[in-house]
């Protein structure tokens, strides 16, 4: 907390986003003070950065310091997308493929040292030996995201608009700044207060209808499932029947959907109240029947970024090969197992993070494999099977243990995963 903020006022704001009363109360005045300004687009972008700013001090390991090393890695990307953006600067195709790799490569390799532990300490090493605590930059999974992605629209030439203070409001805007979601330039101009000009009472009365929502899932069903999860069953993972364990993995998947869920809604409703439509990150992905669905409906803001940024292009670069090419459901699956890898490399920086990406690519893939078959099948008896109420409900029960026995790659250690699967030593 940076020493120029009064000690009470520390007090007060010192606090987890969404779930105290100081923040709430803190973001009453942040409301008040932004919605009821007078209506100058330039004053208005000034005061949510402000705003803005303010509130991510609040949070922890998030000091002057770290604030400049965000403010840095915004200037640095919106340089980069101005030149891409800018008519005439830069004529020659390669130099603006250039550029455009060089921002995308820097804002992957600072996502790599804030994330990565090892590569943290394998860089600091070689300039202090005394540098052996982790240097942690909170927000920086999303807030990278967001700048490849505004270097990659500029560099199809798809930025409608390229202000400065615009550009840092998006980057910095605190409702969607530690998880999310990753929301688009493009989308949140279009969907900015200034731009809707909808009236407060409109937009308090929704935001609250997801804040009270979000609350809910946080605070009472994620508590509710949380003593169940897998590590608090009280017993070590190789003493425990199969039932104990499937429950406990049921009950992780039902608690990182209920709290990831439940924080996504008191985002897209502060963010309603404040003016601004964030896009939706969740429609019921425990309900599909199918992993590919499941995966279409769960962090559907991520999922969506993997599918523009990961899939397609992969899918573009081998498909100028001529084996693939004639196999475009096998291209299609190579390209799901690259983007989930990524995907799980994404979310943690041990092993088991990477083998929970290659789970769930090679779900999708099976099923992808098997849509394709049984759009072939013509027999109307299983015809009617696939169209059935059993199938669906078949489905989801299926979808449902798969993407919770998938969690166990997530929450045990390898040694626990060796107990659990009698894999080697």
């Amino acid at each position: 907390m940076p020493e120029f903020i009064p000690e009470i006022a520390r007090r007060f704001l010192e606090s987890d986003f969404f779930v105290s009363l100081p923040f709430w109360g803190a973001f009453a005045v942040v409301v008040v003070c932004y919605r009821l300004v007078p209506r100058s687009t330039v004053l208005k972008e000034w005061l949510l950065l402000v705003c803005s700013v303010c509130m991510l001090l609040t949070l922890p390991l998030l000091d002057l310091r770290m604030l400049a090393v965000l403010l840095g890695i915004c200037m640095f990307t919106y340089g980069c997308a101005r030149l891409l953006a800018s008519e005439g600067r830069l004529p020659n195709p390669g130099a603006r493929r250039a550029v455009a790799a060089v921002g995308v490569v820097v804002n992957v390799l600072v996502l790599a040292f804030f994330k990565y532990s090892f590569v943290q300490h394998a860089i600091l090493r070689n300039v202090s030996t005394a540098a052996t605590d982790v240097i942690f930059l909170i927000g920086i999974s999303y807030t990278s995201f967001r700048a490849i992605h505004f270097v990659l629209e500029a560099y199809k030439n798809e930025i409608k608009t390229s202000g400065l203070l615009t550009f840092l409001n998006y980057m910095l805007f605190f409702p969607a700044f530690i998880s999310g979601p990753i929301h688009r330039y493009n989308h949140y101009c279009a969907n900015s207060a200034e731009t809707r000009n909808a009236p407060f009472r409109s937009d308090l009365a929704a935001g609250l209808e997801r804040i009270v929502h979000g609350l809910f899932k946080k605070t009472v069903l994620a508590a509710i499932v949380y003593p169940y999860t897998l590590h608090n069953l009280g017993e070590p993972v190789e003493a425990m029947a199969l039932w104990q364990v499937m429950l406990g993995l049921y009950a992780v998947a039902l608690y990182f959907y209920f709290d990831f869920s439940g924080y996504t809604d008191l985002a897209i409703g502060s963010a309603r109240i404040m003016g601004f439509v964030l896009p939706e990150n969740f429609d019921y992905p425990l309900l599909k029947r199918n992993i590919q669905q499941l995966w279409a409906n769960w962090h559907m803001s991520l999922t969506t970024w993997l599918t523009d940024y990961i899939y397609w292009p992969v899918v573009r670069r081998m498909r100028k090969g001529g084996f693939l090419r004639k196999h475009p459901v096998l291209l299609s699956n190579v390209a799901i197992l690259v983007a989930f890898l990524i995907c799980g490399v994404w979310h943690g920086e041990t092993l088991n993070f990477a083998i929970w990406g290659l789970y769930q690519g090679l779900g999708i893939a099976c099923v992808n494999t098997y849509q394709q078959w049984k759009r072939k099948v013509r027999n109307p008896a299983a015809r009617r099977y696939f169209a059935s109420t059993w199938s669906y409900g078949l489905g989801v029960i299926a979808t449902f243990n798969f993407f919770a026995l998938g969690q166990a790659f997530i929450v045990l250690s390898y040694a626990d995963l060796r107990a659990l699967f009698g894999w080697p030593r």
